[in-house]
């Protein structure tokens, strides 16, 4: 909530004598609201950074939430009570909005904006906290994926210019309020083949396209923004000792069932204890018993300990992925209402965590 301050009103027929007292008691109060106006501003609705810990008006807070995707290309006929299920039958309190660089570049920029404000208005209004993504796979001005099961080619287009204008745009419109975070780039991989062993830690390459794109929202308000490295997002190697300058910066981490075989030390290992001195959100996570998915897994061998021992063990933010009937790993059946049983494990982990 917005404080509002309201100026005394001087009254312009007073008399000579009581004219003084009037202006006395105006003056009194313009000088507390002089006084009182950056406490005011601070004590605003907003998220922040403060070493390790992700602040809500100056308390700690734990972030538990769902992907929806791209509101253009993901969840056409949708409607906005989406969000109202999210947040009062599911129980998260945050949500990720994530734009294609394709639907960036191909649709005119104003359409974009109109139906992303309409999702982001309908998720606050609902109590949702909001990360919008750039839903990029690739490298800034280098190698992108390319959809493997249909789509246009260039749908993680990662042309940088495309992403800084994107960013302007966006946080020209959300940079003032708090309550919305920026997920800068949704994964970087240096090459097709980024998990390879020898392609290893790009963070120190990476590093300066993010400073960038931190200083292009940076222009319009101070929102959280979320960075991460290479390896779609899941190799935070040595980030913790070459931290991103500035306030307002906590980091993403990516990882699915199966990858690397379920082998905790190496989830460790990638993580890197970044969590000792910085927030981080994972923004993706899932899985789906499927032997023809790389996310194959369940609740048992997968869901259950990591959500024990690293979700909860290390304090860290989650955004699982995806709220959807037809993304995977999907959390939604295809009435758009029954959980698969990823989704009811999902749902049941936000609910018992649910203040």
């Amino acid at each position: 909530m917005h404080s509002e301050v309201n100026y005394p009103k001087v009254n312009n027929t007073a008399t000579e004598l009581d004219f003084p007292m009037k202006f006395f008691h105006t003056a009194i109060c313009l000088a507390l609201v002089l006084v009182s106006g950056p406490l005011v501003e601070a004590a605003e609705d907003r998220l922040e950074v403060k070493g390790k810990e992700l602040l809500y008006n100056r308390r700690a807070i734990r972030l538990r939430g769902v992907s929806v995707g791209d509101p253009l290309r993901d969840r056409g006929g949708r409607t906005v009570s989406d969000y109202e299920v999210i947040a009062n039958d599911w129980k998260a309190n945050i949500v990720r909005i994530g734009i294609h660089p394709n639907t960036w570049k191909n649709l005119p920029h104003e359409e974009v904006l109109s139906r992303l404000n309409k999702e982001v208005e309908a998720a606050l209004k609902n109590g949702l906290f909001v990360i919008i993504n750039y839903t990029v796979i690739g490298w800034p001005d280098g190698h992108f994926e390319v959809p493997l099961h249909g789509g246009p080619k260039d749908l993680f287009d990662s042309n940088f210019k495309l992403a800084s204008t994107f960013w302007d745009a966006v946080a020209s419109r959300w940079g003032k309020d708090g309550r919305v975070m920026f997920e800068l780039w949704n994964e970087a991989i240096f090459e097709h083949e980024d998990w390879r062993p020898e392609v290893g830690q790009k963070w120190a390459k990476l590093k300066p396209f993010h400073e960038k794109l931190l200083g292009i929202v940076r222009k319009h308000g101070d929102n959280v923004a979320i960075v991460s490295s290479n390896h779609w997002s899941y190799l935070l190697t040595g980030v913790r000792k070459d931290l991103l300058e500035g306030k307002n910066v906590a980091y993403s981490w990516h990882i699915y069932a199966g990858q690397y075989k379920n082998d905790t030390k190496k989830w460790a290992e990638a993580l890197d204890e970044l969590q000792t001195v910085a927030p981080v959100i994972v923004s993706e996570w899932g899985f789906e018993e499927n032997r023809d998915r790389h996310y194959n897994g369940g609740p048992d061998d997968f869901g259950k300990p990591f959500v024990r021992d690293f979700l909860e063990a290390k304090g860290l933010h989650s955004v699982a992925w995806c709220w959807h009937w037809d993304i995977g790993p999907p959390m939604l059946k295809g009435d758009w209402k029954t959980p698969t049983k990823y989704g009811t494990f999902v749902r049941d982990y936000l609910r018992l965590h649910a203040k």
